[in-house]
């Protein structure tokens, strides 16, 4: 009995023991157990430091490559834009001298303009149409120059000659002669009456004939600054409603546009003609816009209805009110603001050319 029991003990101690050898061979080095972790030389036990541990790594590896990219981008942009900017200027005031605003001719003998009659071929019409235009002082002398324009537009029931009546011609020799404002030329077309007073926009109204047919044909046959910078347009009464609805819509022909007085409450234009309803949208932030009227004048509540609009829209204008009526001797103590309205960026880029020149020299 006692034999039978020993005997079972020591089987016992030879399977403990033939276990614990088999646990010991399986107690492989971590590089044989996780072969996948032996190439990172990373422990079992450190999977969390896995993802961290990379991150400095590649951190040097940014640092160096950032400098490089900064430094080409400043340094060779800086000086090739300065230099190039810097040389053409010279060359770009000579090119432009003999079309530029007429500003920097130091001999002009005149003091006075002259008006003009012309007309124009309509299609929209179905006849010519007239116009008086004014040509600054010097316009014949000095063939190789271009003017800005300002195209004005009468009231109704005067025609082409209300502008002439007002005295746009005196007061435009005394600022020309003067040098207060570089000469320009000033249009005034005639309004056909039917299309003028029972039309309000498009290409089959006074619109269509001013913008196809008024327009080239000015820039065609006169020495004007063909673009929207040294373009205005401008009216009274029923001139101002079209210059406001003509320059709302095509905002890109012009650089300003002044509605005197402008019968906007006589109106019969639908909502896509009305100056009063394309500001609210109309892409004019742009145009410089100059609205006026009379403190007796019956326009005054509409001129300042426009303002209003124009405001709560944060687009700039200039909104005056004089001391008048809707009429003759009101428009006529304005006439000198509105020649300086229209004329102000020109005197302005006439004093940039006049630097230029100086320095040129």
């Amino acid at each position: 009995m006692k034999f039978a029991l020993r005997l079972a003990v020591w089987l016992l101690l030879l399977v403990f023991v033939l276990s614990l050898s088999s646990c010991a061979g399986l107690a492989l080095p971590p590089e044989q157990l996780y072969p996948q972790l032996a190439a990172s030389s990373v422990y079992t036990g450190e999977d969390v430091i896995v993802n961290i541990a990379p991150t400095p790594s590649p951190a040097p590896s940014l640092l160096p490559a950032e400098v490089p990219t900064l430094r080409p981008t400043v340094t060779p942009i800086i000086p090739p834009t300065a230099v190039p900017t810097e040389t053409p200027e010279p060359a770009e005031t000579a090119a432009t001298a003999a079309t530029a605003v007429a500003s920097l001719e130091q001999s002009c003998p005149e003091t006075k303009g002259q008006v003009l009659d012309g007309y124009f071929k309509s299609a929209v019409i179905g006849r010519r149409q007239h116009y008086f235009i004014y040509l600054p002082p010097c316009y014949d002398g000095n063939p190789d120059v271009r003017y800005p324009v300002v195209y004005l537009l009468h009231g109704i029931p005067m025609d082409e000659r209300h502008w002439l009546d007002e005295g746009i011609v005196a007061w435009a020799d005394k600022l020309f002669g003067s040098g207060e404002l570089p000469p320009f030329i000033i249009v005034m077309p005639h309004g056909d009456y039917s299309l003028y007073t029972d039309t309000s926009g498009g290409n089959k109204s006074f619109e269509g004939v001013f913008v196809n047919e008024l327009i080239p044909a000015i820039d065609g046959r006169f020495r004007t600054l063909a673009d929207a910078k040294h373009r205005a347009i401008g009216g009274i009464s029923r001139g101002a409603v079209w210059a406001l609805e003509i320059a709302f819509t095509h905002p890109e022909l012009f650089d300003a546009v002044g509605g005197h007085s402008p019968a906007l409450s006589v109106n019969r234009a639908t909502a896509e003609y009305d100056p009063a309803v394309l500001a609210q949208t109309a892409p004019i932030d742009k145009l410089r816009i100059f609205l006026d009227a009379g403190d007796r004048d019956w326009t005054r509540a509409e001129a300042q209805a426009l303002s209003k609009i124009l405001a709560e829209r944060y687009l700039p204008h200039t909104y005056t009110v004089g001391q008048g009526d809707h009429d003759y001797p009101y428009w006529a103590t304005q006439v000198e603001a509105y020649l300086r309205f229209y004329g102000a960026p020109w005197k302005a880029e006439k004093a940039i050319e006049q630097l230029l020149a100086e320095q040129a020299q």
